[in-house]
């Protein structure tokens, strides 16, 4: 009987130190490991959303660049003659002003209008002042709200007309427009006979757009200046470039035979300047976008480039690699993001149906 309950107690006898000592090791050891391995897939999480994020950002400021490039030159390659001479309003559908160098964005600025009844000049029927009515052919070409321009010679008036501004004539379908002055020469008196009036449409979908690159919060901004000058608003985060090029078609042949960058003779301060026969070439626009992830990595994950191409370059208008007309050189903390480069041919499609 003694015997019996010796046994007994001897396998009922509890866990000692060193056996709790051991369990709790192995219990940390088993945190560790699981944590090592949440911390791996976080990061790989944190790493794949952040290279999304940029190839969305690049998508979507491409979309919008592309949209407002396609309309360029509506309703003012039509009136192009006519507005040869105003300063304010040259027919220039797109207008690149270069960066100071490979790593600086370019600006863009896109001109169009949105006349959806009249997309060429009408004359004056009589004399008029910006103060007065004008007195114009074209019933049914001008609607309240529309942006219109007069244009003689050197002198150019950019109005709104009134609301309820529009008055025609049954016996003669003149239209006589009650309009305000917004921007250009004001108190000119615009004559019967050399004086011209062009709609650019309503004021909220015509414009003269610029696209900017802030690189200090690396964002794609844009600004509205026609028909009033709207504040700059931020459109795309995480963009660090912004290129552009010219598409040519020099012997008039309908078809783009130059890519041509916004330096020397083709300099914004250049195209300004030139005649209408030479603006007429500009057929299609190039752009390329350059986003950056918010991820910084932990090693230097961007310094490759295309073949060819010094350590730590991005290529961009690259036909084929290495020949690439723009190279930004990445500094060292720079190589620890990752990016995307998105590239697009825009035709000008306004240009090309009004072309000579």
């Amino acid at each position: 009987m003694t015997m019996r309950m010796h046994k007994t107690r001897r396998t009922l006898r509890g866990v000692g130190l060193v056996e709790i000592m051991v369990g709790i090791i192995i219990g940390m050891l088993m945190v560790l490991v699981i944590y090592q391995i949440y911390e791996v897939s976080e990061s790989q999480k944190r790493t794949i959303t952040a290279g999304s994020d940029a190839q969305q950002n690049a998508s979507f400021g491409l979309y919008v660049l592309a949209r407002d490039l396609s309309m360029a030159g509506n309703g003012i390659a039509s009136a192009a003659t006519v507005l040869d001479g105003c300063a304010m309003l040259r027919p220039i559908p797109v207008l690149i002003d270069a960066g100071a160098s490979d790593n600086v964005p370019d600006t863009i600025t896109a001109l169009y209008g949105a006349s959806s009844s009249l997309s060429t000049p009408t004359s004056f029927k009589q004399s008029a002042t910006t103060a007065s009515p004008y007195v114009v052919a074209g019933p049914v070409a001008f609607s309240p709200n529309d942006v219109i321009l007069a244009v003689q010679g050197g002198n150019c008036t950019l109005s709104t007309i009134d609301a309820g501004g529009v008055a025609v004539d049954p016996l003669t379908g003149f239209a006589t427009l009650t309009q305000t002055w917004v921007s250009g020469a004001n108190g000119v008196t615009y004559g019967a006979v050399n004086a011209s009036l062009v709609n650019l449409g309503p004021a909220a979908a015509m414009g003269r757009i610029v696209y900017t690159v802030d690189t200090t919060t690396q964002a794609l901004r844009t600004q509205k200046q026609l028909p009033t000058a709207d504040p700059v608003n931020p459109l795309v985060s995480d963009v660090v470039n912004l290129k552009a090029q010219y598409g040519l078609d020099t012997d008039n042949d309908g078809i783009v035979d130059t890519w041509q960058a916004a330096t020397g003779d083709w300099s914004a301060a250049n195209v300004a300047g030139k005649p209408i026969a030479t603006l007429q070439q500009i057929r299609a626009v190039r752009i390329a976008i350059v986003t950056r992830s918010a991820q910084y990595e932990r090693d230097p994950i961007t310094a490759g480039s295309p073949p060819g191409m010094p350590a730590g370059t991005l290529g961009m208008f690259c036909d084929p690699a290495p020949a690439c007309t723009f190279k930004m050189t990445l500094s060292a903390d720079d190589q620890h993001y990752r990016y995307k480069i998105l590239e697009n041919v825009v035709p000008l499609r306004n240009a090309l149906w009004n072309a000579p």
